[in-house]
């Protein structure tokens, strides 16, 4: 699958969302969109839709804590896919900023072109973390949904570390698998406790172990199998902030 494809399945569960659980106010823009693409949707609609919905309402909640003290904050969303959140979290008085492969740049412009206040850079995270710089006087807020799980130990660690260097103060969120998980995936590396990123990256994040008080609309079933994925930490999902100051 190339980066380009993989960006429509979060596009197409968080769509589906939409039409299975509006409750949970997810994926209205994307159903939109979905309409008008030919894709080959076979590998999302294998995929659990909800785990998509959740990483969107955790991410939401995080940003929106950071912007009631920085109403005025860029938002920067880091390996974007065809995200859309950006867009929804409240008036754009800051810049607004989307950065991913060249190929995954370029199918956004032709889906989602750029609006007033964006910006779309073309780059790849794998290599040498993110150096661009981010407009962050009035603060700066990082989203990394699912970016990640696609790059090695060394690669995250380069670019979270980067950010807490570069940033201090600036809001971000993330997630991730667990070493257990990423092993049972096959995968080579893992998201670090949160003692590791602070030592290493310069991170103050927290876990979250709860889900949104919105997933109280979802079966209990579905339900209780997110919330043990959240709370044993098989799936890891970081909120916080760039530095050691939590303020």
């Amino acid at each position: 699958m190339t980066p380009a494809e993989s960006a429509l399945l979060p596009l197409w569960c968080r769509a589906k969302c939409a039409l299975e659980y509006p409750a949970l106010g997810v994926g209205g823009a994307d159903a939109g969109i979905i309409r008008g693409l030919r894709a080959d949707f076979s590998l999302a609609r294998r995929s659990d839709a909800l785990l998509y919905a959740l990483r969107e309402l955790l991410l939401a909640a995080a940003a929106e804590e950071y912007l009631a003290g920085h109403p005025r904050a860029a938002i920067v969303s880091l390996g974007c896919g065809l995200d859309t959140l950006p867009r929804r979290l409240g008036p754009a008085h800051g810049a607004r900023i989307y950065v991913d492969l060249p190929e995954v740049i370029a199918l956004r412009r032709r889906l989602l072109p750029e609006a007033e206040g964006e910006t779309y850079i073309a780059a790849d995270l794998a290599r040498g973390g993110f150096r661009e710089p981010v407009p962050a006087g009035d603060g700066a807020f990082f989203l990394m949904g699912g970016l990640l799980c696609h790059l090695d130990a060394g690669a995250s660690a380069g670019l979270l570390g980067g950010l807490g260097a570069d940033y201090p103060g600036a809001g971000l969120a993330f997630d991730g698998l667990s070493p257990i998980a990423r092993r049972l995936a096959g995968m080579a590396s893992a998201l670090p406790g949160e003692a590791e990123l602070s030592r290493r990256c310069s991170l103050s994040v927290k876990r979250v172990k709860r889900l949104p008080d919105a997933f109280a609309a979802v079966p209990a079933g579905r339900r209780l199998r997110l919330a043990a994925l959240l709370y044993t930490g098989a799936l890891r999902f970081y909120a916080g902030r760039c530095g050691h100051n939590m303020a």
